[in-house]
């Protein structure tokens, strides 16, 4: 991670939310303010619960809960990269890292609470110092089935 910092001009670090369970007063607080019925509320709580439970059976375990919410935060870092991408800047996602001593670092300076929150994933934004050789990539014939 130390040649993209050292190199980028910003730094962004996206969190995910421990224990993100459909019965949590988390889940209840994240729908109220969509401005949803209590109708509503109790049947996108019903289909969380069977999504949870059944499709993707993350109440297995407190890992498979926050792997299933730090992958809800790669919608947000695409956005982030593709929107800094439409203005002209560069930017690198990074996951190779020591997640225990990001947490640790992030939260001993109070920037989040470790029991509700973990680090998912960071990016740098910036521009190029000089520009790079395009990358070899693999022909979309080879990645991708049209029907």
């Amino acid at each position: 991670m130390v040649g993209q910092l050292d190199a980028a001009s910003h730094l962004v670090i996206l969190l995910a939310k421990k224990g993100l369970r459909y019965d949590t007063p988390w889940m209840r607080r994240t729908l109220e303010g969509r401005g949803l019925t209590e109708e509503q509320m109790q049947a996108a709580l019903e289909r969380y619960s069977y999504f949870q439970k059944h499709c993707i059976k993350v109440l297995e375990s407190d890992r498979a809960l926050f792997d299933w919410a730090s992958k809800q935060t790669y919608i947000a870092l695409g956005n982030m990269m593709t929107g800094a991408a439409m203005l002209g800047i560069d930017s690198c996602p990074i996951e190779g890292m020591d997640y225990d001593a990001v947490n640790e670092l992030l939260a001993s300076a109070g920037l989040f609470d470790p029991e509700e929150f973990g680090v998912s994933v960071a990016v740098t934004f910036g521009y190029r110092a000089r520009e790079i050789a395009p990358k070899s990539r693999r022909p979309i014939e080879d990645l991708v089935t049209w029907a």
